[in-house]
């Protein structure tokens, strides 16, 4: 972790917009897992890099979701990218969007020569703050609500392409506006990218509008199994067995731990799901109950609404702990500090 104190964010930015400049290339890394505020702030980044005449080469440690094809520069991603094994030199900047920890990145970035910055922008309250500068934002909506600001301070120009990365980044973290951590400039941001001359109805129709035949069978099976947790919690579960027996991906459970959260009185949302010999969790919440709280107990992070974890437990042992966890809710309340 970076113990320097945080610097102020007019200086962070600026300080930001320094190394960019200055920087021929830019490499751009998204999490493992990418949901649609990495690869929206990642796809702006190249579109912004590519029309200052910036070389840019961007990927992440997991593949591509099916679901945010539509992104500009999606068929230049490349899964597995490594930053030290680019050959990387004075000149480079190494850009870390939306991850919290080393371990949620790509491997190498801790391996870098001391002449190539690495930038960390993240809206997450736990964010390691590693790299040379880090900017965290915990009041921000989503990464590209930061983005969005980073590149109004700069002055930069946004092409459609870059604008509509960046919505699709805020809508997919912030709920459609709907979560708690939606704020004044998010629509700000919102409504300028709109200025730009995107279409929320043909963006809302790409995110929501893409699943596949195999996605929706793997889906009713986790709604066929939801079953109640205390008073206000929800939870369901998926094994490695339903995505062979659908012919799913991973990919297709993005989102599914919302719907959860339609059902009357529930307020806390779990999705396990079995990958090889470890359970995910994804927590979600309306308040109430920290998710963020929650998978902290469990060694993962995330926002008050929206958390996650790994748990290297069989299926059964993984359900009776976060059942056990949800007992102890006074621990688990949400607070004005997270």
């Amino acid at each position: 972790m970076n113990d320097r104190p945080p610097l102020p964010e007019g200086e962070l930015i600026t300080g930001i917009i320094r190394i960019l400049s200055e920087a021929d290339r830019w490499i751009v890394v998204t999490h493992c897992k990418p949901d649609g505020d990495t690869l929206g702030s990642g796809s702006a980044f190249l579109a912004l890099g590519e029309s200052m005449g910036k070389k840019v080469a961007w990927g992440g440690p997991d593949p591509f979701p099916e679901t945010y094809e539509f992104l500009y520069g999606s068929d230049r991603y490349v899964q597995g990218i490594a930053p030290d094994a680019l050959a990387p030199k004075k000149g480079d900047a190494v850009i870390v969007l939306d991850t919290s920890t080393r371990e949620r990145s790509v491997p190498g970035i801790d391996f870098l020569p001391e002449t190539v910055p690495v930038v960390n922008i993240d809206h997450h309250h736990d964010n390691e703050r590693f790299g040379s500068i880090a900017w965290v934002d915990a009041s921000a909506s989503s990464t590209g609500e930061m983005c969005w600001l980073l590149f109004k301070t700069w002055g930069a120009a946004l092409s459609p392409e870059a604008a509509e990365a960046l919505y699709t980044a805020i809508v997919t973290d912030c709920g459609n506006f709907t979560f708690s951590c939606t704020t004044s400039r998010t629509h700000e941001a919102a409504g300028e990218l709109l200025d730009c001359g995107i279409s929320p109805e043909k963006l809302d129709c790409m995110i929501r509008c893409s699943r596949s035949m195999e996605g929706l069978h793997l889906r009713g099976r986790a709604l066929e199994r939801i079953f109640p947790l205390g008073g206000t919690a929800a939870c369901t579960w998926l094994t490695l067995q339903d995505f062979a027996d659908t012919g799913s991906d991973p990919s297709e459970t993005e989102g599914l731990v919302n719907e959860l959260l339609t059902l009357r009185s529930v307020s806390f949302a779990v999705l396990l799901v079995e990958e090889g010999d470890k359970i995910r969790a994804s927590f979600r919440s309306r308040g109430g109950i920290s998710a963020a709280k929650a998978a902290h107990r469990f060694g993962g992070g995330g926002h008050p609404q929206a958390a996650g974890c790994s748990l290297p437990l069989p299926l059964e042992e993984a359900l009776r702990s976060v059942a056990d966890l949800l007992e102890e809710t006074d621990g688990l309340r949400s607070s004005s500090s997270e």
